[in-house]
């Protein structure tokens, strides 16, 4: 009777998402990864020539006045600065060809994901969140994880080669240099978490800050006829304000080891000129190689201090991963059997037995008993919150019920592979939603080989081909977020000529006329019972003209069928259908009629 899936799936282990975003590079091992790893390398090595040259130019050409090697060094450094600018440019680039290569994997991966979440667990999350996740947590994992790994490995390959040439000039100068930078390793690793800590509170400000924004503009209308633009205004400037406080967190965190990186770096430096100077002047060292050593030094640094920012970055980069994962572990709900049925021929109809199912823990339907045989038309009526939609929900697999069976033909839905199971449903209800897309692509969603010719069969036989043919474009007219540029009749029309170019067998509606004046429902009516015809049809309506021609009304009350029978015979027995004619029905008539 509750919905399993949890809007906040378990904390994933970092060596879980680290690996699994290793995956991702397989494919650019070899040779993108490779020849980039070959520069980075060179490059590296190219960067520890530097002082080594400088040595030689101290100790040796300068002393013994030779004009040749003086004049030949500079050739040198120049071929030298070549290739290490050529390294340098092929190895960030083929890096970034990795990073962004793999960030447009995860994002596919992300939206593949989006289109297959359960229903249960996008009732519970904003979609602006969910956009979020793909849009902005992605590129952290690039800018972060992706980036920081690339720098961690062309930065490491620079120091390492820079710390082995230091030691390669004078072992005893390079632990004085490098004795203390390891007490730098603690503040580093607490950093860290707070970094972590931070991005992820920052990332879920972000989320909900795209919520507020898609819900202010979404809802421009209900804004601004009730003057609510100030409270939308104040609630995202609250938020705001909470992303930027968080963002100054993480700065904060994030920055506060680099005075730690400077000081030792001055202390260690400062060291090594005390003693190295003493031993130049004392003559136990040349100048050039105290000098030499020096530039060695210099050099490490930058690296260093690289690393221990990517190191910062690389947590924010976790932190969205997490976030990532989180909905990429999102089980598929409900999920294919591993060894599916074919979807039967339909000769028998759809049945409910002992159907319950709850949100939460709200029970919505209890122990339902229902029939639609094939080829009839079997209409719900009820209150509102009775269960109606949800049974609609059902038969079309978005929920399984907690217990008892839904079934076409005898067959268990649960043992039907859904993508078949639902080519064979058509759903027309009052929240029509189209897509930011043409009439005709709109009108063939699901079918993109429709002919033109087929699109306007579809059309006209939903009373919507005279209504397109006078707009701007015709059938290739862009009709706007969700059909904004389209009255509900048109939009209804379309979603009806979208269900008639699919052509199932198996018809749901649910209360496809409800939102529609008398003059538009007329019209559209007539577009629903054509489509209709020859279908097997279950109808949840509150008006009366779209139900007094079902073959069976089934009166639903707290997710159970309390009467069932033809129109005439329901009203000669004067229960609840009765009274609901009376009442409900009565002055939805009357009310459409004025």
């Amino acid at each position: 009777m509750t919905i399993s899936n949890s809007p906040t799936p378990a904390k994933l282990e970092p060596k879980s998402f680290y690996w699994r975003l290793a995956i991702y590079g397989r494919r650019y091992l070899w040779p993108t990864f490779a020849f980039a790893l070959f520069f980075n390398l060179l490059y590296g090595a190219s960067t520890g020539f530097v002082p080594l040259v400088i040595r030689y130019l101290f100790d040796e050409v300068l002393p013994s006045q030779d004009r040749v090697r003086l004049y030949s060094a500079p050739v040198a450094i120049v071929v030298v600065m070549a290739i290490r600018a050529a390294s340098q440019y092929l190895g960030s680039y083929l890096t970034e060809l990795v990073g962004q290569s793999m960030t447009a994997d995860l994002r596919k991966t992300m939206a593949a994901k989006m289109v297959e979440l359960p229903e249960s667990f996008l009732d519970r999350n904003p979609s602006a969140m969910l956009v979020s996740r793909v849009m902005n947590d992605v590129g952290l994992v690039k800018s972060g994880i992706v980036d920081g790994f690339v720098s961690v490995v062309k930065d490491g390959l620079t120091l390492a080669v820079l710390v082995a040439v230091a030691f390669y000039q004078d072992w005893l100068l390079s632990l004085i240099a490098f004795v203390l930078f390891p007490f730098a390793i603690a503040p580093v690793l607490k950093s860290s978490k707070k970094v972590r800590r931070h991005s992820r509170t920052s990332q879920n400000s972000l989320a909900r800050l795209a919520t507020y924004l898609q819900e202010s503009i979404v809802g421009s209308r209900v804004v601004k006829i009730f003057g609510m633009q100030a409270y939308e205004l104040d609630r995202f400037d609250a938020e705001n304000k909470s992303v930027l406080q968080t963002a100054l967190k993480t700065t904060r965190a994030k920055l506060a080891n680099q005075p730690l990186m400077e000081l030792l770096g001055a202390i260690g430096f400062s060291a090594v000129l005390l003693y190295g100077g003493e031993s130049v002047i004392a003559g136990t060292r040349t100048t050039g190689s105290l000098f030499a050593f020096m530039a060695s030094l210099y050099l490490c640094y930058a690296p260093f201090k690289s690393i221990a920012k990517s190191n910062a970055t690389w947590q924010q980069g976790a932190a969205a991963a997490e976030d990532i994962y989180a909905i990429l572990d999102v089980p598929n709900d409900p999920a294919d059997p591993e060894n599916p049925l074919k979807v039967p021929n339909f000769s028998v109809g759809l049945s409910a037995q002992s159907v319950s199912f709850g949100y939460g823990n709200e029970l919505v339907i209890d122990r339902l008993d229902l029939e639609v045989p094939c080829g009839k038309t079997v209409a719900l009526v009820g209150s509102s919150g009775g269960g109606k939609s949800t049974i609609v929900d059902l038969f079309c697999r978005f929920y399984d019920p907690s217990s008892g069976v839904i079934s076409i033909d005898g067959v268990d839905l649960k043992d039907l592979q859904l993508s078949e199971l639902r080519s064979i449903i058509s759903v027309v209800d009052q929240n029509t939603f189209l897509f930011n897309d043409t009439v005709a692509n709109n009108i063939a969603y699901g079918l993109s080989e429709a002919s033109i010719d087929v699109i306007e069969a579809a059309a006209r036989s939903a009373n919507a081909h005279d209504f397109i043919c006078q707009l701007p474009d015709g059938y290739d007219t862009l009709i706007g977020e969700n059909g904004t540029m389209l009255s509900g009749g048109q939009r209804q029309r379309l979603a009806i000529a979208r269900a008639l170019i699919k052509n199932s067998p198996i018809l749901f509606l649910d209360e496809a006329t409800s939102a529609l004046d008398s003059a538009s429902e007329q019209v559209v009516q007539e577009a629903l019972d054509r489509l209709m015809q020859n279908r097997t049809t279950l109808v949840v309506a509150h008006r009366l003209s779209t139900v007094v021609n079902a073959d069976c009304i089934c009166v639903i009350a707290k997710g159970r069928v309390v009467e069932s029978g033809p129109h005439q015979e329901l009203l000669a027995r004067g229960g609840p259908y009765s009274h609901l004619f009376s009442t409900q029905f009565a002055s939805a008539e009357a009310a459409s009629s004025v």
